[in-house]
């Protein structure tokens, strides 16, 4: 009980200091006296007596070096003296006690075929809130099933603030329906090699084809003369084209970053903003980039941290003949065409060409490589 009572430690220094507290014992009540030498004492008094101590104190020549609140005023006191610390708890809590009653992120596992980009943006238009108490997961359950074929169990819970969705996709063989694509070559080439499986081909070897152009259809002419769909099964390789370029302007002009940048930050809470300290951009050129990140783990709280960087360009004039880059071009043009190269993958042929038009000159690259195509 002795800790919740409201008191003041006073600390004094004085001479004489048995008469002089003897004295003051008569006015006010004193507590927890302790003599630390001749000279220095503590001892408490009640909050409400605080000031006819200090009055006698101060009366009687007696220096007060420290003064101290304990007990349930002293916190009280501190509270009231830190208000806005106070307030923004309160509005915390009371922000935290709301928002938690709402999901923040919806999770989708189980899918292989199925997109959960799809199906997120399908459980949001069917939400009619965000808040927990107004979500039907059983109704939720129902409508994905019926929106997709391809789900066969499906179940949905509010773990936290997430919405958890378990999928398990049904397997539908190509068989079903009968609903069979032709094969389409993937790649332009020459064709070199046809091992057909199943279907009807509609090339030969040494065939020029393009990409997207019929390689075999999906049905056959049985012996009886009739038409039947089937699923087009067929190994075909072809000499490809890869192509790279690159481009040169004589009289050309190019935005670079000079490594000077300002970086500022915006803080969001439930949309609205609550801190920035966003300047006026100082650079006369300049690039940026914006970036959104959750300042909270977990979602406990939406805090949301919008960075801006601006960094400062400067613009680069180059007037270079073509032949002085000549060899740098088409080795530019030359590695832009092997990105495309697959693994392990033999160049057959190498091959460049250039085109230049009112200053301009492109660079176009050729690798011919063998590859399957249309799968």
């Amino acid at each position: 009980m002795k800790k919740l009572k409201s008191l003041t430690k006073i600390k004094i220094k004085s001479l004489n200091q048995e008469k002089k507290l003897n004295a003051l014992s008569k006015i006010v009540k004193l507590y927890n006296i302790d003599r630390l030498d001749k000279n220095l004492t503590t001892f408490e008094v009640d909050d409400n007596n605080f000031k006819v101590a200090k009055k006698f104190l101060i009366n009687n020549n007696i220096e007060i070096l420290e003064v101290e609140g304990r007990g349930v005023g002293k916190y009280l006191k501190l509270l009231l003296s830190n208000w806005g610390v106070l307030v923004a708890g309160i509005i915390l809590a009371i922000a935290y006690t709301v928002q938690y009653q709402c999901i923040w992120k919806i999770e989708i596992d189980g899918t292989e075929v199925l997109s959960t980009d799809e199906i997120s943006t399908f459980v949001n238009e069917n939400l009619t809130s965000k808040f927990k108490s107004s979500i039907d997961t059983k109704a939720l359950e129902i409508k994905l099933k019926s929106q997709y074929e391809r789900i066969s169990a499906v179940s949905v819970a509010i773990i936290g603030q997430t919405l958890v969705i378990n999928i398990s996709e049904a397997y539908l063989p190509d068989e079903m329906g009968n609903n069979f694509k032709p094969i389409v070559s993937n790649y332009s080439g020459i064709i070199t090699k046809i091992e057909l499986i199943q279907g009807t081909l509609k090339v030969k070897q040494g065939d020029i084809v393009r990409a997207g152009d019929v390689l075999v259809e999906p049905f056959i002419i049985d012996t009886d003369g009739e038409k039947r769909d089937v699923k087009p099964e067929a190994y075909i390789q072809a000499d490809i084209w890869i192509f790279g370029e690159s481009e040169h302007c004589e009289n050309s002009r190019r935005i670079e970053r000079t490594g000077e940048k300002s970086e500022y930050s915006e803080v969001y809470l439930f949309g609205l903003k609550i801190y920035s300290n966003v300047k006026e951009n100082k650079y006369e050129k300049f690039d940026s980039e914006v970036s959104e990140s959750y300042l909270t783990k977990n979602m406990i709280l939406p805090i949301k941290v919008k960075h801006y960087t601006y960094y400062e360009t400067r613009e680069i004039i180059e007037n270079d003949k073509f032949e002085e880059v000549k060899e740098k071009k088409i080795e530019e043009a030359r590695q832009n065409a092997l990105i495309y190269l697959e693994e392990s993958e033999i160049i057959k042929d190498e091959n460049f060409t250039i085109r230049s038009v009112g200053g301009v000159t492109n660079v176009t690259y050729i690798l011919t490589v063998s590859r399957e195509i249309g799968g």
